[in-house]
C-alpha cells in the first residue's frame, strides 16, 4: 500500500549494521606480544570502536558470542552447512539464498542504497574494507525460490561460489573469491546503518521526515500524544514497517479497529508471542487535594507489558504535557499542534512536521467515537 502511495525509494522498514572486524594475527605479531591473547586484542579493539561510534552519536555495543552465533544463523549458516548447494543458489530453513558482486565502477553510495528498493525476504549488504585501501562489495538475497535472474543488470551472480560468498557475511575468517575483485576504495562512501523509521509526514521545504522507533541493540521509548486519528495511523505504520506490535488496553473497543494479523490487541500485561513493539496508554495519576479525591482515586491504571519489549509506544490524549525529567524518559516525542500538524523532538532536536493522511489507512482508523448501544 505505501509503495503505491509514496513510491518505491530505497526505504528499509528494518535494517541493521553489524561492523565486523578481522585481525591478521601473523602480520600483526609485533603489535600482539603486549597482549596477553589475541582474543584480548580484538576485545580491546572492538570496544574501543564501540566508544569512538557512540562518542559520535551512534548506538553501538559489544556483541557477545551468543550474539554472533545468533547473528551466524540469521545470515544462513545452516545454508552454507547443508546439502542444498547449486550453482547458482543455496538453500535454508528460510529460504533461497542468492549472492551477486557488485563492480567496481558501481561502488557508490547511490548505487548501495538501492539494494534496499528490492522485492525479497531480505537483504544482506556486505562491504568490505582492505588495510591497503581497496573494497569489496556484496548482496546476498534470500527468496522463496530460486532466483532465476539477477534483480540488477549491474549485479554479477558469483556462479559456484554461493556458500563462500555466503560464509564471507560471517563472523569469521573470510574466504577468498575468485569471481570478485578489489577496487579503490571510493573516496566518500555513505551508507545507511539503521531502519529508514516510520513515516511521518511532510516538512515545510516539502521532504518527508520518517523516524526509527525501534532499536536493534538497545531499548527504545517512544510517546505519542495525539488523537486517535494520528496515534492509530503511527501504529499501523509501525507494523508496515515489519514489527509485531501487540496494543495493551482497558479498551479494546477503541483500538478493535487496528486488529490485523501483525497487531494484538490485549487486556494483560503478558504481550503475544513474538512481539517486537509495545504500545500502552498513558495515564496521568492524580495529585492529593484534585477534586477532593486521593492520589490514584477514580483513576484507570494503564497495563504496563510484563516482560517488557525491547521497543514501547506510549500514547496519550492530545495536550498531554511532559515534565522534563519525564521526557528525558523517552529517546522520540509526537505531540498534536493542530488537526493534521504534530511536533516531533528525537536525538535533541525538533520539526513541525504535517501528517500524512492516506486514504487506505482510513479504515483502520476509527474517526468518530464508537459507541453501542444495549437493548433491554
Amino acid at each position: 500500500m505505501y509503495d503505491a502511495e509514496i513510491g518505491t525509494p530505497p526505504y528499509a522498514g528494518r535494517r541493521e549494521t553489524w561492523l565486523i572486524m578481522r585481525l591478521p594475527v601473523i602480520g600483526n605479531t609485533q603489535a600482539l606480544r603486549w597482549r596477553t591473547s589475541v582474543g584480548a586484542a580484538a576485545i580491546s579493539v572492538a570496544q574501543r570502536v564501540a566508544s569512538s561510534l557512540r562518542c559520535q552519536g551512534l548506538r553501538a555495543k559489544l556483541a557477545t558470542a551468543t550474539d554472533l552465533a545468533e547473528l551466524d544463523r540469521r545470515l544462513g549458516s545452516d545454508a552454507v552447512a547443508g546439502s542444498a548447494q547449486r550453482w547458482k543458489a543455496i538453500r535454508g530453513e528460510a529460504g533461497w539464498m542468492t549472492t551477486y558482486a557488485y563492480p567496481a565502477e558501481a561502488i557508490s553510495s547511490r548505487v548501495l542504497s538501492q539494494a534496499w528498493t528490492l522485492r525479497a525476504d531480505e537483504v544482506i549488504q556486505n562491504v568490505t574494507v582492505y588495510p591497503d585501501a581497496t573494497c569489496t562489495a556484496t548482496i546476498t538475497v534470500r527468496t522463496p525460490t530460486p532466483a532465476p535472474t539477477p534483480p540488477s543488470v549491474i549485479l554479477r551472480r558469483l556462479n559456484g561460489e554461493q556458500a563462500a560468498a555466503a560464509a564471507a557475511n560471517m563472523c569469521g575468517p573470510r574466504p577468498h573469491l575468485r569471481g570478485q575483485r578489489r577496487c579503490p576504495l571510493p573516496a566518500q562512501l555513505v551508507t545507511e546503518i539503521g531502519p529508514s523509521g516510520v513515516l511521518i509526514g511532510k516538512l515545510s521545504n516539502g521532504d518527508r521526515l520518517m523516524i526509527p522507533v525501534t532499536d536493534a541493540g538497545e531499548l527504545s521509548r517512544v510517546f505519542v500524544a495525539a488523537d486517535d486519528t494520528i496515534a492509530k495511523r503511527i501504529v499501523i505504520r509501525v507494523v508496515g514497517a515489519g514489527e509485531r506490535v501487540c496494543v495493551h488496553t482497558r479498551d479494546q473497543e477503541r483500538w478493535a479497529s487496528v486488529r490485523m494479523p501483525q497487531l494484538s490487541i490485549v487486556g494483560t500485561p503478558r504481550p503475544a508471542p513474538r512481539t517486537t513493539v509495545g504500545v500502552v496508554e498513558y495515564v496521568r495519576r492524580r495529585k492529593n487535594g484534585d477534586d477532593g479525591k486521593s492520589e490514584g482515586s477514580g483513576v484507570d491504571v494503564a497495563i504496563s507489558p510484563t516482560p517488557r519489549p525491547a521497543s514501547v509506544i506510549t500514547i496519550a490524549r492530545p495536550g498531554t504535557s511532559l515534565s522534563e525529567s519525564d521526557r528525558h524518559g523517552f529517546e522520540v516525542t509526537i505531540e498534536q499542534i493542530d488537526r493534521a500538524t504534530v511536533k516531533v523532538g528525537a536525538a535533541g532536536q525538533n520539526w513541525l512536521v504535517e501528517m500524512e493522511m492516506f486514504r487506505a489507512e482510513n479504515r483502520y482508523v476509527s474517526l468518530e467515537p464508537v459507541t453501542m448501544s444495549i437493548g433491554r
